[in-house]
């Protein structure tokens, strides 16, 4: 029997190992794209009703997403998508139960918030990989106070969402913690990514960064804005000014917070209980406008879940929340009387 010499044999054997290599990166590439699809990633999750299935089917998930990324950490796509999913875990799992705990429980609340802290911060961090994979020195022009430079890279609609995710994980995280003085620091950088969000596609994800602005209005210390425009004078600052001038809202903090809350609603077709439940314990809240509140809160009740079928999690979640909200209404108002 003829015998192979040894070159050939090393040919094939490289050969081999080099298509197997091949194959695993080619599988690799497709489950990245799969799980990062609009249609196969988080909608999967979004569009279930039943939440308990998918807080506890969410933690594999998500180490999943982190195992096919430790493969692909160049895949912008999947940096997002996998960011993404981790924010929407520490907000819809996390966070908000934390908050609906009763005050004897407030170990075990700190405990959690924590943890959501850093959830948030480590889906932050995914998305703003990927924004450093699709524009090369964000994180450069950011930490170098070249904020207007940062804000300008960002110029086509669809960047709206890794705007949007970014700031509202960042501002998540601080929510958590509003003792962190290091990261309370640069939430002017969420700001203005959020307005430069608004600036692209104001009518991003039915409202979702109307949303985030009604919060960021009425909880977040105004210094933040003001500062966000003063860094960007070029991009926030000149929107700024414009967007709200145009349409004739004053600087009044709650005039704007009013504003974004009926802008949402309409891009939302009122469909949203998130809308109501925020701005309920925020300006509701703060103006011990019980009657208000109450009016809101049934509002959000009375959605129907199965009219927003992409995302009836989410629907399902904040009536929760709202029903939760309504029944300790006491802790939040010094009269109930309407």
């Amino acid at each position: 029997m003829k015998r192979v010499p040894v070159t050939i044999l090393a040919v094939l054997i490289l050969f081999s190992a080099a298509s197997c290599i091949s194959i695993e990166d080619m599988a690799m590439n497709a489950a990245a794209d799969m799980l990062s699809s609009e249609t196969g990633g988080a909608n999967i999750f979004t569009v279930d009703d039943d939440p308990q299935l998918i807080a506890d089917a969410l933690p594999l998930a998500l180490k999943l997403y982190e195992m096919v990324l430790a493969s692909k950490p160049e895949h912008a796509e999947m940096q997002y998508a996998t960011g993404k999913n981790f924010i929407m875990y520490a907000n819809a799992f996390i966070q908000t139960p934390a908050g609906m705990l009763p005050d004897e429980e407030y170990l075990e609340q700190g405990i959690m918030l924590a943890r959501a802290k850093k959830m948030y911060i480590r889906g932050r961090d995914y998305i703003i990989s990927g924004i450093e994979l699709k524009y090369p020195g964000f994180t450069e022009a950011v930490d170098g106070g070249r904020l207007d430079e940062a804000v300008a890279m960002f110029n086509e609609p669809e960047d709206a969402g890794m705007l949007y995710w970014a700031g509202s994980a960042w501002i998540g995280a601080y929510s958590c913690d509003p003792f962190d003085f290091e990261l309370a620091s640069g939430l002017y950088v969420p700001a203005a990514m959020l307005l430069r969000g608004l600036e692209l596609d104001g009518g991003f994800n039915k409202g979702s960064i109307h949303d985030v602005l009604i919060q960021v209005y009425s909880s977040l210390p105004y210094s933040h804005i003001i500062k966000a425009a003063e860094q960007a004078p070029e991009t926030i600052g000149k929107f700024n000014d414009e967007y709200y001038g145009s349409l004739g809202i004053s600087g009044s903090l709650e005039d704007k917070t009013r504003y974004h809350f009926e802008t949402s609603l309409e891009l939302s077709g009122g469909q949203n209980p998130g809308t109501y439940c925020s701005y309920a314990s925020s300006v509701s809240v703060r103006n011990q406008n019980y009657k208000e509140y109450k009016q809101l809160l049934e509002k959000a009740l009375a959605v129907n879940p199965s009219d927003n079928p992409e995302n009836e999690l989410v629907v399902t979640i904040y009536q929760d929340k709202a029903g939760w909200m309504l029944e300790h209404a006491e802790d939040f108002f010094i009269s109930l009387e309407e």
